[in-house]
Formats: structure tokens, C-alpha cells, sequence
């Protein structure tokens, strides 16, 4: 019985270093990068793009 729980223990610290990495991997800081500049971005700064 006390193996069966220490592996399921293990197996839910396995899945957390796992889901971890594959977070860092994949780079959630690149959601806050700025965007590229167009015309419409202008609209933000209350500026008219279509002049």
C-alpha cells in the first residue's frame, strides 16, 4: 500500500517537472511582447490612420 502511494507521489511530481518545462519552453513572456507598428496602431494614441 505504501508503495502504490509513493508512486503516485512520484508520478505527480514527474507531470509538474514536466508540464513545468514544456511552459519555459515554450515562452509566455512572448505574449507581452510589443507589436510591430502599422498605421491602425495609431488609433491607441487617438490619431486618425486613414490621413
Amino acid at each position: 500500500m505504501l508503495i502504490v502511494k509513493l508512486l503516485i507521489v512520484a508520478s505527480l511530481f514527474l507531470l509538474f517537472i514536466y508540464l513545468s518545462a514544456r511552459l519555459t519552453k515554450r515562452g509566455l513572456s512572448k505574449r507581452y511582447e510589443p507589436r510591430a507598428q502599422t498605421p491602425w496602431n495609431s488609433l491607441n494614441e487617438g490619431q486618425d490612420p486613414t490621413l
